[in-house]
């Protein structure tokens, strides 16, 4: 029989792990300390194998890893632990597993000390702004269920989607309008945290919260450029991906490109992906964007 130890929900490795990070935290050495090897993400599934990777999605109950043999999504199910080759994001990580269980207090700990380590994690960031959220909420009592609450609130009402959920009316004059949502809009994250195979009303009560409060809201659109103006637009490639450097509406600078033509532009090089725009000279193209929004709920 496979042997485990768990305390609040933490495997063997994830407890080991967590010594070597706090050890070199409190007592820093010119060496650095990685339960797994260099320049790969590892899962540990429940039957004791492994998968090694980079992992290049995470969502509330799957990852994605990128391996040699091509993408493989694991359910958090499946999952023991996830170890990733950059410490902060082994700090993140462990965050996230404490902010799931309530207890606020250890995952800011955890996420500060990812910050430390990169101050340009914005992941870290923004995990700090969804416990700070979650902290605000905790009094917070809604007087509908989450839907109706969300279309009080929000004048905002969602269908469910294949993946992401779609935005399938915004009334007028409301907060969703005035915060730049559409009908056809998908939710792709909030405060960086995935929306991904959740449900319209687990997402409606991740969106209502006390009058005040703020929110990042990452959308996912689809824009469709006439023939010639998408050679036009200024690439550049950031640490989240391809970015809008410079564009005029219906695109915005700071819009992520994650799909050219419905081709994700995931493992595409900037080269390759201005290539791809010059050759839409003749023909329209059609973007898939990821926009954030910052969001102060009335």
């Amino acid at each position: 029989m496979k042997r485990r130890c768990r305390v609040k929900g933490v495997g063997c490795k994830r407890i080991l792990s967590a010594a070597v990070l706090w050890i070199s935290w409190f007592f820093p050495t010119p060496y650095t300390l990685h339960p797994t090897p260099a320049f790969a993400d590892v899962v540990y599934d429940t039957s004791g194998g492994t998968l090694k990777g980079l992992v290049v999605e995470e969502h509330r109950d799957r990852v994605v890893l990128s391996t040699e043999q091509g993408e493989k999504t694991v359910l958090r199910t499946e999952i023991e632990e996830v170890f990733y080759s950059e410490p902060e994001r082994n700090y993140l990580y462990l965050g996230n597993q404490a902010l799931e269980q309530g207890d606020l207090g250890i995952a800011r700990g955890f996420f500060g000390k990812a910050l430390q380590i990169n101050p340009d994690l914005s992941e870290a960031a923004d995990a700090l702004e969804r416990l700070g959220d979650l902290e605000k909420k905790l009094n917070f009592k809604p007087a509908a269920e989450p839907p109706a609450a969300l279309e009080k609130q929000w004048g905002l009402v969602l269908a469910d989607g294949k993946g992401l959920v779609t935005v399938r009316e915004v009334r007028s004059e409301s907060l969703a309008r005035k915060a730049g949502l559409a009908a056809g809009d998908e939710l792709a994250a909030v405060w960086s945290s995935s929306l991904a195979f959740l449900s319209a009303k687990e997402i409606a009560a991740e969106l209502i919260g006390p009058p005040g409060s703020k929110l990042k809201l990452t959308l996912r659109r689809s824009v469709k450029l006439p023939a010639g103006s998408a050679a036009k637009l200024k690439l550049s490639m950031e640490r989240l991906g391809l970015t809008l450097a410079g564009a005029a509406p219906p695109l915005l600078p700071g819009d992520r490109v994650v799909s050219i033509d419905g081709a994700s532009t995931r493992y595409i090089s900037l080269g390759k992906a201005r290539k791809m725009m010059e050759e839409a000279k003749t023909e329209g193209v059609t973007l898939g964007i990821h926009r954030d929004l910052l969001i102060t709920r009335e």
